[in-house]
């Protein structure tokens, strides 16, 4: 393997030489149309220089000197989401931001804010501003917040020539950054799409246990029900104890765990995992509720039904995140809903599940929860501050980090070779990373050396390619989204930012709306729904507003804001 500090001088020449060039193509033509650049994604096809020769390193030698900046040295605070997998005490011990400061002369003062801490974000807002903010800020912080983020719209020609020609190639472009007064308040990080999350909440189940019984994949609700009965009724894991086993999995407290993704037997599906993204479904450009209809009322039932057969785990409703993990683990769980088993448990216990492609109901159209081609990068993922007395350098700071595809995975994963590599072929690759341990997984091991989301903008057509053999993880989860994708629905709300006020109209209505709506599902899935209570549900959503949330929405579809 190259030495650290090797690949770090061949990476930032190579940065360099990027900046370089696409520099003097634009000044050379005298236009702002400048050539698309490099991004930070996980599929790219321009071919990279090979480490492994001689020649290569002695290019890499001469050109050393240039990865050194002649500008001033200068530091900048960026407040910083440290995710709970990172175990990484100082972000500048990460290679990409040590190949960053030799280039551009720029050192990062890293505030490590944990993830959640919501009242230490607020408090930085208000009274105590860094010069940026990574992954820590929302859309609607910024939009209730404006004036306390700088308006770099006039700067990106100039200082990020890269990051716009990222933006040239997306659909949307700059627009998806840009608010309605015209102003760029923050840059996009992450991936642009991302296809193993494009069906974040799906069912597994463990076929251990399937074969065990000499039962076959259930393909109908009804079906599963029979199964479930079969998995409570048996001592399935064998130890002695028929009354351990869960024969169905699901959680509140988990993003893709929510039982309200269940709902897709019924036709109801949501656009992402989160449950209010379900209240509604986008049909030939009409936005429709889904929860006045009989659809979601037989699907309160059948839940209401596994709960009453002791089928399902009623601690779902009010278990935390790290019990729902506890239990998956033990390997109680018969059917499980989560984003994937590798991801939730270890080894032994993921490889025993298999995916539930379809379960139908009589008289209604499967829709499978999900969003093809969804642009997941954070929108609103790199944002400097009014507070910040040298923005250019910022930019610039960002540009190098966006220059060059290597730099780029470099900033996410961290070093080549550990979780990526480039193949012969000139492509990334993903891989499975040395020096996994119980302590140490796969995801400790990205956020510890990468930024993950946190990294600059990668486009859909340079995401790594998953093998296998390299990842058979990953490549489970992409596999059981190929299986799905066909099913997923192929309308959605527009991506496009909305000013505060109207942002703050549709927040006003959900307060209550979504909390009385969240309260109505757990209780009926718990105790049952009759048609007085049904009656009082429908009645109540007229009262919550639920038909003018809708109606914003629509509006929203149709471009009126």
């Amino acid at each position: 393997m190259i030495k650290k500090r090797e690949l770090l001088k061949k990476l930032a020449c190579a940065g360099l030489t990027a900046c370089m060039l696409f520099t003097m193509i634009g000044c050379g033509s005298g236009s702002s149309d400048s050539a698309p650049a490099d991004t930070t994604a996980q599929k790219e096809e321009a071919p990279a220089e090979k480490t492994d020769e001689a020649p290569a390193e002695e290019a890499a030698s001469e050109a050393a000197p240039a990865e050194e900046t002649s500008k001033e040295p200068i530091t900048f605070d960026i407040a910083v989401n440290k995710h709970t997998h990172s175990m990484c005490e100082d972000f500048n011990e990460q290679l990409a931001f040590q190949m960053a400061e030799e280039a551009t002369g720029v050192h990062i003062n890293w505030i490590m804010v944990p993830a959640g801490s919501t009242e230490k974000v607020n408090a930085m807002l208000t009274a105590d501003l860094p010069d940026a903010f990574l992954g820590l800020i929302s859309e609607s912080q910024i939009a209730s917040s404006m004036d306390s983020f700088l308006d770099i719209s006039g700067m990106l020609e100039q200082y990020c020539p890269h990051v716009l020609a990222d933006y040239a190639t997306i659909d949307g472009g700059l627009d998806l950054v840009t608010w309605s007064d015209g102003s760029v308040r923050a840059l996009m990080t992450g991936v642009e799409t991302s296809y193993q999350d494009e069906s974040p909440a799906n069912l597994f189940i463990n076929k251990v246990w399937l074969d065990q019984l000499g039962l076959e994949m259930p393909t109908t609700m009804d079906e599963l029900h029979d199964v479930l009965i079969a998995f409570r009724d048996n001592d399935m894991n064998g130890n002695g104890d028929t009354t351990d086993e869960i024969p169905l999995k699901t959680s509140e407290a988990n993003w893709a765990a929510k039982i309200i993704n269940l709902a897709n037997s019924w036709g109801i599906a949501g656009y992402d995992s989160g449950v209010s993204s379900h209240y509604f479904m986008v049909k030939n450009g009409v936005a429709t509720p889904t929860l006045d209809t009989p659809a979601f009322r037989e699907y309160l039932e059948y839940m209401h039904m596994l709960v009453e057969e002791g089928l399902m785990d009623v601690e779902s409703f009010t278990e935390t995140n790290d019990q729902f993990f506890a239990k998956l683990k033990s390997g109680v769980c018969g059917v499980a809903l989560c984003f994937s088993p590798y991801a939730m448990m270890p080894e032994e216990v993921a490889s025993q599940y298999e995916p539930i492609v379809k379960l139908d109901v009589d008289g209604y159209d499967y829709v499978k929860t999900g969003h093809k081609n969804q642009l997941i990068a954070n929108k609103s993922g790199f944002a400097i501050t009014s507070a910040c007395e040298n923005p250019e350098r910022l930019l610039e700071w960002w540009d190098y980090l966006s220059s060059d595809r290597k730099i780029k995975f470099t900033m996410r994963y961290g070093e080549e070779g550990g979780f990526w590599y480039e193949g012969d072929d000139g492509k990334i690759y993903q891989k499975t990373p040395e020096g996994l341990a119980e302590d140490f997984t796969v995801d400790n091991y990205k956020y510890t050396n990468g930024q993950m989301g946190n990294g600059t903008l990668i486009l859909k057509d340079e995401v790594e390619i998953i093998t296998k053999e390299d990842s058979y993880s990953i490549w489970f989860k992409t596999n059981t989204t190929e299986q799905v994708w066909d099913m997923m629905q192929d309308e959605y709300p527009p991506t496009r930012l909305v000013d505060s006020a109207k942002l703050e109209e549709r927040t006003f209505m959900e307060t209550d709306l979504f909390a009385y709506i969240q309260n109505f599902t757990a209780t009926s899935i718990l105790n049952g729904v009759d048609d007085a209570s049904w009656d009082g549900f429908l009645a109540q959503l007229k009262t919550l507003q639920y038909y003018d949330w809708i109606q914003w929405y629509q509006d929203y579809i149709d471009g009126k804001f």
